[in-house]
């Protein structure tokens, strides 16, 4: 019998992508959209779906519904879905939306497709050409952006002095805003094909939370000159990383009081320029820190003065003890005051731990009654846990899930402060198993492997990102294709979900499909195209490179693994025996019996002169080496007088080094390696979170230090989140859906405390003088050997 199908939900939509009339597709646009409508009587079961492109606020009755939807590719299109029965009664009702189009990207545009039924999934209302949109001029348009972003890239200036007033409300007047223009489908305009949003899904993960925070403390408060950046007019970051002096002409007092849930700040500009022999107006500004990075929006709630503005700057870090994001990531606010009593909320949120408030143009005194960060991150439980008597190790791992938490909002992130991208093999290698091992997710995960297998080039590589549109076929990394495959089969393993497995089993056929040109006659990949990465480290990746090969043999195991679950016997050979060339050929090609070590590569039948932890701990890892090979080689690189011959790994690597280690017996030398690399350079250098490569300030990528900045939120960073938890416990599952698990737990010389969490229940070890506790779910079998 063949196999059924599995079934993807999807619904009918009877409503009509709408937006405006505009047909340039304007970038960094805001539109006001409403409907008003009467019902006859009151109805259950009422339900609203809503799909916008980029992102939307939705209003119903003036109370606030929520907002969306998830970042995502126009052909991969998220939809949300609300209950919404206490929100709409007899009588006039009315639906106030506000979208944001970004429009930076490929293959996008505005649009909004909108749908409320009832309990028998009747329509009661849809989007077409009844609605009404205007433009919101309270948005600038022209602001600036940090094009290496792709989902939030530009400042966000908001004068409320042109925010329309009651235009949420049913008795508003809307007859001067335009009539909706219904996008029309390019072979059909039965609803909803439209545009370029071919799949609309529906949303698979929980919302994010709404969770406002106050500062911790004031870290500095300053007033400067009010100077035009005449050159940048649009761009607030100058200005806001002027280094100030001590206030004496502008006023700020009880700046401390914005640490409070309840109390007073006032400030005012200086005055002084009103008699003419003074030269100059003297803004006041406080830099707030947060104690920790926050992915959130800024809400700052204010009695203010018609005209009066406040600019506000986000940053990771400071810059030799100042505010300055002038340098990089120049991300910040603008709010325009009204008279009286308000609140400003930023529309989108930002990454940072420090927040700069500079006030402008308020010649009569503000009272500021509180600052908040509105916290929005994915709301994981924290079900894995790790704690010790090693109090490096528990702050090291603390700042490793905090990163993993961070880098978790409706997509997987690279990192929350410059990019936001959902990167391929940060996710694959990562992120995945320390998602299931810190939290027990699977939700989150399993988007991203839906939506990375939504975006497979013709090369049969993957798009290195996959929350935005990337047709960048040339610019691939082949080794990300690879850690997808690992995973994936990671994924598959924890959570046992076969309809995954089906539906994306052969995207990895033609990863494996896209390698097979490249094995020469001695079953090695030799010169592969496209942008090979392993790390940003200074490796050679010419010819045949050793570590790509590595990966390249696990990987096929991998393959095997995925191949034999879905009963595909032709795969299984396959990889089995080009495994088996590429092991009867590696050592001989490229291990350097002269030297006892493997250099990066082999060009032309020559060594290259370069030698990396990347090439040598690589084939161990894979399972390429001997024991006895191993440990010499292990001793060459991290144990002999001439360590600095070898190029360090970074961070994202470390998870290769650190189970190369582990498999090799030499699992205390890996903590060493944690202790040292994330202790010293990372902990005890303040990290809130884990630092993208080991430097905050530059990189040896090339073999030189370049100075430039790094992410101190990066996710490929986070790597002991799991490791300190899955290899403590020695942990390997060996049947899907953690039915079966070997564990074989360390001997260390300190006590510690460990929770796995499984889909069956939690696993959990002690270790109390040297004597191990374990106990784990019945419905678990558990294979168990001491080391």
């Amino acid at each position: 019998m063949p196999t059924a199908l599995p079934k993807i939900p999807t619904r009918k939509w009877n409503a009509k992508w709408i937006w405006s009339d505009e047909q340039n597709h304007e970038k960094n646009v805001y539109y006001y959209l409403r409907k008003t409508f009467d019902l006859t009587r009151e109805l259950d079961g009422l339900r609203l779906f809503i799909a916008a492109d980029t992102r939307y606020q939705l209003f119903l009755n003036g109370t606030f519904v929520g907002r969306g939807s998830s970042q995502s590719q126009p052909f991969f299109h998220y939809y949300d879905e609300y209950e919404i029965s206490n929100l709409l009664h007899k009588g006039a009702n009315c639906i106030s939306i506000i979208v944001n189009h970004v429009g930076n990207l490929p293959d996008t545009r505005g649009g909004l497709l909108m749908e409320i039924t009832d309990a028998q999934k009747t329509t009661i209302v849809t989007t077409d050409n009844s609605w009404h949109i205007t433009r919101a001029k309270a948005w600038q348009q022209n602001t600036h952006a940090h094009y290496t972003n792709k989902v939030t890239p530009y400042q966000e200036f908001f004068d409320a002095r042109l925010a329309p007033t009651g235009w949420q409300d049913p008795e508003f007047d809307d007859n001067t805003w335009q009539q909706a223009t219904v996008i029309g489908g390019k072979s059909s305009d039965r609803p909803p094909a439209a545009g370029p949003w071919s799949k609309i899904v529906a949303r698979d993960i929980p919302f994010m939370t709404n969770n406002p925070v106050l500062p911790e403390k004031i870290w500095h408060t300053e007033e400067s000159l009010d100077l035009a950046n005449r050159s940048r007019l649009t761009d607030l970051a100058p200005g806001l990383s002027m280094v100030g002096k001590p206030i004496h002409y502008s006023q700020l007092d009880n700046a401390e009081n914005l640490c409070k849930e309840k109390g007073t700040t006032i400030t005012q500009c200086s005055l002084n320029h009103l008699d003419l022999d003074f030269d100059g107006v003297y803004t006041p500004a406080i830099v707030i820190d947060f104690g920790r990075i926050v992915t959130a929006r800024s809400r700052i709630h204010l009695e203010g003065t018609l005209g009066g503005m406040v600019d506000i700057g986000y940053a990771e870090r400071l810059i030799d003890g100042h505010f300055n994001i002038a340098m990089e990531c120049e991300y910040a606010d603008r709010y325009i005051m009204t008279d009286g009593e308000q609140t400003f909320e930023s529309f989108t949120w930002k990454s940072f731990r420090y927040m700069k408030l500079r006030f402008r143009s308020c010649f009569k005194p503000i009272t500021i009654h509180n600052v908040h960060g509105v916290v929005s991150t994915y709301p994981y439980e924290e079900r894995g846990q790790f704690s010790s008597d090693d109090q490096t190790l528990n702050s090291i791992f603390d700042i490793s899930r905090a990163t993993i938490r961070l880098c978790s909002n409706e997509f997987i992130m690279d990192t929350p402060w410059r990019e936001q991208l959902q990167w391929l093999g940060d996710t694959s290698l990562v992120t995945v198993p320390a998602i299931h091992t810190c939290f027990g997710d699977t939700a989150l995960t399993r988007k991203f492997f839906i939506q990375s297998g939504q975006n497979q080039h013709p090369t049969g590589m993957l798009s290195n990102i996959s929350n935005v549109p990337n047709h960048n076929w040339r610019g691939t990394i082949p080794d990300f294709s690879l850690w997808w495959i690992k995973g994936l089969l990671d994924q598959y393993m924890y959570t046992g979900d076969n309809t995954l497995l089906n539906r994306l089993y052969p995207q990895a056929l033609r990863i494996l499909d896209a390698h097979l040109d490249y094995l020469n006659e001695k079953t090695l990949i030799e010169d592969m195209p496209y942008w090979t990465f392993l790390d940003w480290a200074d490796t050679d990746k010419a010819g045949i490179c050793t570590a790509y090969n590595a990966i390249f043999y696990y990987i096929l195991h991998c393959l095997c693994q995925l191949a034999e679950f879905r009963n595909d016997p032709y795969t299984a050979e396959l990889t089995q025996k080009i495994r088996k060339e590429m092991k009867a050929n590696f050592h001989d090609t490229l291990f350097n019996k002269e030297c006892g070590y493997y250099p990066d590569a082999c060009i032309d039948g020559t060594f290259s002169e370069k030698i990396s932890e990347h090439g040598n701990m690589t084939p161990i890892w894979a399972g390429l080496c001997d024991a006895t090979t191993s440990n010499k080689v292990i001793s060459k690189v991290f144990e002999s007088d001439n360590l600095s011959k070898f190029t360090e790994a970074q961070p994202f690597y470390m998870t290769i080094v650190l189970s190369a280690l582990d498999h090799a017996g030499r699992y205390n030398l890996a903590l060493d390696l944690i202790r040292h690399r994330w202790g010293k350079r990372m902990v005890d250098q303040g990290a809130t979170s884990a630092f993208e490569e080991w430097y905050q300030n530059g990189s040896w990528r090339d073999g030189t230090f370049y100075g430039f900045q790094r992410s101190c939120s990066h996710v490929w960073s986070a790597i002991p989140a799991d490791y300190l938890i899955r290899n403590m416990l020695g942990l390997t599952i060996l049947e899907p859906g953690c039915k079966k698990i070997h564990i074989q737990p360390k001997n260390v010389d300190f006590d510690y405390n460990i929770t796995f969490p499984t889909p069956e229940g939690p696993i959990t070890l002690n270790q109390t003088g040297g004597v191990h506790k374990l106990s784990s779910p019945d419905s678990i079998t558990i294979v168990r050997s001491e080391n």
